[in-house]
Order: structure tokens, then C-alpha cells, then sequence
């Protein structure tokens, strides 16, 4: 046996729960296509937002419960990673309501802005007559700070961390599971399948399908005036847009659309949008008027979406199957690490995953 666990993915969820399971003195060997902190999947990126901000309050609570797993693991890791600095919800009155009335039910703090009082205290954002929910439990995740603090912390753990280690194919053998890797083959009793957009591709012979669909979601980066003080900001609309705050090294203030971009292949050549970049510039000039409309830096990001933007998760057999994305789920990696690690060794999950259950086939 050459393994307790394996965890196919070394993106920062398969790193969380190789830093949980590893914790727990369980024998685990992370399984990287590429590199640790690549920018081919959903993980790279100097930044995300951290919110309880959602329109559902199961979703503010799993983001409360995440929240003192990123602070145990900046104690780990001696390193800042969640910044609180507030940030606003801006959209149509039903959108920002349900907001509202989700963080009024997790029992977080929340204020309603109608247009003009959001337009006097955040002369930055100019998007006429939306009201608007300022949170001050949204914040910036340090993305490519948390990707390298948690391989750290799980390596010094003893986790055996492998990369250009891409599995070809996954082979069920009675209350184990054989990996075919480049460098032969790794057996674990339990194998964690945390591989993002290729998650279906590693499943799929097994008999599990699930309804994911893979899109390559494009980013820019935008200089702002010094003297601006910006936050985090989403506005819903028939376009999702946000927008993040030049931290933790990243090239400018992000602006990006969400969920927009084009079906693709995982494993396509990677390119960036002139049709999206454009869109996005049209929207800096005008509703950000601090910032530079020419970008400076631009990126693209691997969605991988249910048709509810749930997660999955799960148990099946000798498999836990992991697809906590959907473009939101960075800033619950942690406590999904913690949930992983549960599942891998027979205990209870800290937090009630039953609407993550893998889908029938």
C-alpha cells in the first residue's frame, strides 16, 4: 500500500485536505498534473474575495464556518491571508434583499445603502439608482500566499507532496484503488479526486458522471488613483461583475465578469478574450471612474460549474469524490480540506454536506 490517501489535484482544496489529513497522522500523497500554483486551473491568482455575502443562508454560514480554518491556518503558516476590509453587494432591490435577509439570519452585521447614500460614501462606484448591502465580513483572500502556505504546512506535516504527476487512470481493486501515474503506479485505500476541470475524465470510467460544465473565465487588472480607498465590490445584474483591491502582489485592482466566459477544454491552449476584455473595459469607464480603463495585466481562470453552482462532495466506495468550485468556492477551502479529511477517515463533517451529495447516474 502506498498510501492511507491519495488526493489527485494539488490545487488549494486537494492541499487543504492533504494539511487536515496529514494533521491527523495519516499517510498522504498529493498527485499534481503540473506544478504546485500553476495557472492552467482555478487555484492561481494573487487574489479572491471573502464573504458571507450570499442570497442564501446556508451558503453566509458555510462561509462563517470556514472563516476560523483560514485563521488557524495564517497561525500555521505565520502568514496574513484573509483581510478584512468590508465590501459591497449592488444590484437590483429583490437581488440585495435576499442578501440582506441571509446575513440577517447567519446573525451577521449588514447595512442596506439605497443609490444616493451608496453613491455619497463610495464615490468610486457610479452605478445609478441600484441599492447596495456593505458587509464588513468581506474581505481579500491572498490566493497564491494560501496555495504556497498550505503545500508548506501539509509537506512539514508529512504529506509527500509529487508534481508533473498526472493520473491517466484510476482502477478499483477490491477496498483499494491503483493510480497510473509517469512515474508508476501509486495504490491508496482512499483516493480524494480533487482535479478540478478533469475531475470527469479521472470518473467517468468509474461510473460517475457529474454535471459539470468547464469554462475559461477571463480577468483584468486595472491601475486606480492612490488616493482611492476600494474594497471589494460584486454587482449583480445580467452580467455578474467584481472587482478586487490591489493586494497581496497582485498587478492592479481586479475587475472581472463572472461566469460569462466560453465552454472549453481544460487542456486547450490557453487565451485570453478580446470580446471579454473589451466588455470589461467598457464597464470601467463607465462605473469605475478611479481606475485606468487600459488594463495592465490580464489572466484567465478555469470555472467549473454544477447547473446550481452547488458543490459535490462526497463517499463512494473507496472514492470521495471533491468538486467544490463553481467559481466561489476558494474562499471555503479550508473548511472543505477539514470535510475531506473527515470523510477519508470514517468521521463526522464539521458542517452538514447533504446538498453536496454526488449525483445518481
Amino acid at each position: 500500500m502506498d498510501a492511507d490517501v491519495a488526493i489527485v489535484g494539488g490545487g488549494i482544496m486537494g492541499l487543504c485536505a492533504a494539511w487536515r489529513l496529514a494533521a491527523r497522522g495519516r499517510d498522504v500523497v498529493v498527485l499534481e498534473r503540473f506544478h504546485i500554483g500553476h495557472d492552467r486551473g482555478s487555484s492561481h491568482g494573487a487574489t479572491r474575495i471573502f464573504r458571507f455575502a450570499y442570497g442564501d443562508p446556508f451558503w453566509a454560514r458555510l462561509a462563517q464556518a470556514s472563516l476560523p480554518f483560514w485563521r488557524e491556518l495564517e497561525t500555521e503558516s505565520n502568514s496574513e491571508l484573509v483581510t478584512m476590509t468590508g465590501g459591497l453587494d449592488v444590484g437590483p432591490p429583490a437581488r440585495i434583499e435576499s442578501i440582506a435577509s441571509a446575513l440577517k439570519s447567519a446573525g451577521a452585521k449588514a447595512e442596506w445603502l439605497d443609490a444616493r447614500e451608496r453613491e455619497r460614501r463610495f464615490e468610486w462606484l457610479r452605478i445609478a439608482q441600484d441599492p447596495a448591502v456593505w458587509s464588513p465580513d468581506t474581505g481579500v483572500i491572498a490566493a497564491d500566499r494560501a496555495v504556497e502556505s498550505v503545500a508548506v504546512i501539509a509537506g512539514a506535516a508529512g504529506a509527500r507532496i509529487e508534481e508533473s504527476a498526472g493520473v491517466s487512470a484510476a482502477e478499483l481493486e477490491g477496498d483499494a484503488v491503483t493510480l497510473r501515474t509517469p512515474g508508476g503506479a501509486v495504490t491508496a485505500r482512499t483516493v480524494i479526486v480533487a482535479a478540478g476541470a478533469w475531475v470527469n475524465r479521472l470518473l467517468q470510467p468509474l461510473g460517475i458522471v457529474l454535471p459539470l460544465r468547464v469554462t475559461r473565465e477571463q480577468i483584468a487588472y486595472f491601475w486606480s488613483l492612490p488616493e482611492t480607498e476600494l474594497i471589494p465590490f460584486i454587482h449583480w445584474g445580467d452580467v455578474h461583475r467584481y472587482g478586487v483591491p490591489q493586494r497581496a502582489g497582485s498587478p492592479g485592482y481586479k475587475v472581472a465578469e463572472h461566469g460569462s466566459g466560453v465552454e472549453t477544454d481544460p487542456d486547450a491552449t490557453v487565451k485570453t478574450s478580446a470580446g471579454a476584455a473589451a466588455r470589461v473595459r467598457n464597464y470601467v469607464v463607465e462605473h469605475l471612474p478611479e481606475l485606468d480603463p487600459e488594463a495592465v495585466a490580464r489572466e484567465t481562470c478555469l470555472y467549473t460549474t454544477t447547473p446550481t453552482e452547488d458543490f459535490i462532495i462526497g463517499r463512494r466506495g473507496s472514492l470521495i469524490v471533491a468538486s467544490p468550485c463553481s467559481g466561489h468556492g476558494f474562499k471555503f477551502a479550508p473548511l472543505v480540506g477539514e470535510i475531506l479529511a473527515a470523510l477519508a477517515t470514517g468521521a463526522k463533517p464539521p458542517v452538514d454536506i447533504g446538498r453536496f451529495a454526488i449525483p445518481r447516474t
